[in-house]
């Protein structure tokens, strides 16, 4: 069995409603299956809060890292422009696949882009819109694909699902998250 870490934001870890692709993940799998104790939230976020991550494991053992922002980087609060711009969220990423070499040499580096919402349900003052994830997605696949990077395409598996595989507008429930998991398993070649 591999080992593999997993860097991600509320689509991951869950939220008290949700219960997020790891869990589903690490009932399957048992063991090998390593995690920050921490949201990813944006990626600047993601950039600051490695340093400390890496403390928790000895990152040379860990096979593959599956890693995404975009959710929260998109997030327009009050009417404003998405929380992180498309050029600095590209310039973050990057950053951050560095700081992933760095502290895991011999993983294989998976990217997930960033799953879609369901607009009309978000609440006031909070604002995502699936124009601006597909923006932020083709930023991202384009980087990766620049730098030799595994894109996990879990956009499109949550593009088929229906209003009745989300827990809120964001979040997905236990079914939801199982097939996302299930992606994530196959991508990162944990069913083998």
């Amino acid at each position: 069995m591999k080992n593999i870490y997993l860097i991600g934001d509320s689509i991951r870890t869950g939220t008290e409603t949700s219960p997020g692709y790891e869990r589903f993940i690490r009932e399957r799998c048992k063991d090998g299956v390593y995690s920050p104790n921490d949201s990813a939230r944006f990626a600047q976020y993601t950039l600051r809060g490695l340093s400390d991550w890496v403390r928790q494991i000895d990152g040379k053992t860990i096979d593959g890292v599956h890693w995404n922002n975009g959710l929260w980087d998109v997030l327009r609060l009050d009417g404003d422009d998405p929380l992180t711009p498309i050029d600095m969220y590209v310039s973050m990423l990057e950053r951050i696949y560095k700081k992933l070499r760095l502290f895991f040499p011999n993983a294989e580096i998976i990217f997930a882009l960033t799953t879609p919402v369901i607009e009309k349900d978000a609440p006031n003052g909070w604002m995502r819109y699936n124009r601006d994830i597909q923006r932020y997605n083709e930023a991202a696949a384009a980087l990766m694909n620049r730098l030799g990077v595994k894109v996990n395409d879990l956009y499109s598996v949550a593009e088929s699902f229906d209003e009745s595989d989300y827990d809120d507008w964001t979040h997905f429930n236990e079914r939801g998250a199982i097939i996302l998991a299930q992606k994530v398993i196959q991508t990162c070649g944990l069913d083998k």
